[in-house]
């Protein structure tokens, strides 16, 4: 027997809004995201080790378990537009460890500032893709994304403070 009553679940499923050239252009833009989100964490980590100042080690250390939850919600929404997400980038860890030695010779405040900056990059893309994605009529991944961007922006206020120190 049939029924002509409507279907309970009749919201959208995220992503069905967009047509395949945006769906393209998403796909490629999150994948360059979620690399960007593998080195911001590589970072995070390996400087968060071995710095003695407990006030930027907590920073980093927050940034970096803070990112993890981001990485999981980029290759979430990466599911969502049926890609199959990477879970880690060599070459992102690589550099960080680079940078890290840099840090150790330097100080660490050349490669705070490239974090910050990183973030606030980020951040920007993010806020590009929540308009992008409002205009497709997607508002929950619009939504998912400016959270993201209030995310990255927050790391990038929170180590703005120690690149401006002595």
């Amino acid at each position: 027997m049939t029924s002509s009553a409507p279907s309970r679940d009749s919201t959208p499923k995220p992503g069905a809004n967009l047509n395949e050239e945006a769906r393209v252009i998403l796909r490629r833009e999150l994948r360059l995201a979620l690399l960007s989100e593998f080195g911001a964490r590589s970072i995070c980590d390996h400087l968060g080790r071995w710095v003695t100042d407990g006030g930027l080690g907590e920073s980093l250390a927050r940034a970096n378990r803070e990112g993890s939850e981001v990485v999981s919600e980029v290759q979430d929404m990466l599911r969502l537009l049926g890609v199959e997400p990477r879970r880690t980038s060599f070459r992102r860890r690589a550099l960080a460890r680079g940078l890290a030695i840099v840090a150790r010779v330097s100080g660490p405040r050349l490669v705070v500032r490239v974090a910050q900056q990183a973030s606030e990059t980020v951040a920007r893309w993010y806020l590009q893709y929540a308009i992008f994605l409002a205009q497709h009529g997607e508002l929950e991944l619009a939504r998912r994304c400016e959270i993201l961007a209030e995310i990255k922006q927050r790391h990038a206020q929170s180590l703005a403070v120690w690149t401006h120190l002595g």
